[in-house]
């Protein structure tokens, strides 16, 4: 009888190329978490293999939920920590292992500290490990502010003009769908005003750049809107270009006009410092706080997180209210 040579086993070949393949994705994954890298969300779809019902379902998610986006990727966990140039991007960190000993304690290991082997001779329970947490380094947030930025008869013209606009205004909304984040008032299009602020913000934003130390971009859109705060009006912490619509965002500026003499109090702009907390850029503590005065104008980088204090307006005039022209500087 004729022998039978068997084909070579190509399955168990492949078994053996996929399982190295599966472990050389895991040392990649484990070295970008132990580096602190950020990738973006391009980069996260071909490091983990997603598919793009995924990425699309992900990407739903950062636009409505962008401060609390994260998701589980074997013993891996993915943060949205920071928006630039149009895209999202991720810290990669290590989920904590859960040990327990024969008396039922469980144990929290870091996963710096290797797996214990059968030849050592040490047991989790003869060791105390210590997580001392590191000093949180707060990030100034800074800003520039103009006085005098428009000239009076420009001034005079813009309040006619803003209290003649009253039926226009609307009131405003934000990306949370909250009714009590946000309460003011606004007008989106003016043209006869907001030609002229756009074209002032776009000759002076790369003085301002320069002094705020934001890396040169090339300036895109300057988006402007027209707005009041009568009594009780206030705008919640937040930042500019938290979400997909607005990451394109590089530059925020507000500027300032009422009628005089100043029939409000309040409305102060807080601008918050910054620090990293659970891979989240969040607000510090400490803070700047700019009071509305009547023509100036302030620039600050879109991402610092910042609010806007109750207004108090007892008249509650129209005509009384702290009124803005803000908007922001996109990249192109």
């Amino acid at each position: 009888m004729k022998a039978q040579h068997r084909k070579p086993q190509i399955i168990s070949e492949d078994t053996h190329c996929q399982v190295n393949s599966l472990i050389q994705r895991l040392d990649n994954v484990k070295h970008i978490a132990d580096s602190g890298f950020w990738i973006s969300t391009t980069e996260l779809k071909l490091l983990l293999s997603l598919d793009e019902i995924f990425i699309n379902s992900l990407n739903k998610k950062v636009l409505s939920q962008p401060q609390n986006c994260k998701f589980s990727w074997r013993n891996f966990e993915c943060t949205l920590v920071d928006h630039q140039f149009g895209e999202s991007f991720w810290a990669i960190n290590t989920k904590q292992n859960l040990l327990t000993d024969n008396n039922g304690t469980t144990f929290q290991t870091p996963t710096h500290i290797p797996a214990i082997q059968d030849s050592q001779q040490s047991t989790i329970s003869d060791s105390i490990l210590l997580k001392i947490a590191p000093e949180v380094e707060v990030i100034p947030s800074p800003y520039a502010l103009i006085d005098d930025f428009l000239s009076t008869s420009q001034l005079n013209d813009l309040l006619r003009y803003t209290i003649n606009s009253q039926p226009k205004f609307i009131p405003t909304t934000n990306s949370a769908s909250d009714p009590n984040y946000r309460r003011s008032f606004y007008l989106s299009h003016f043209p006869e005003f907001s030609d002229l602020m756009v074209n002032l913000v776009r000759k002076i934003s790369p003085q301002i750049i320069k002094h705020l130390d934001i890396k040169d971009f090339m300036i895109g859109q300057i988006e402007s809107q027209m707005t009041a705060h009568n009594h009780g009006n206030y705008y919640k912490i937040h930042n500019d270009n938290g979400s997909l619509d607005c990451s394109s965002r590089i530059l925020t500026y507000v500027y300032y006009y009422y009628r005089e003499p100043k029939s409000f109090t309040g409305g102060e702009l807080v601008i918050y410092d910054s620090k990293i907390e659970n891979g989240y850029s969040v607000a510090a503590d400490s803070r700047k706080v700019i009071q509305p005065t009547n023509n100036t104008i302030i620039f600050f980088p879109s991402h610092c997180m910042h609010e806007v204090l109750p207004v108090s307006c007892p008249s509650e005039y129209f005509a009384d209210s702290r009124f803005t022209i803000n908007g922001w500087v996109r990249h192109v």
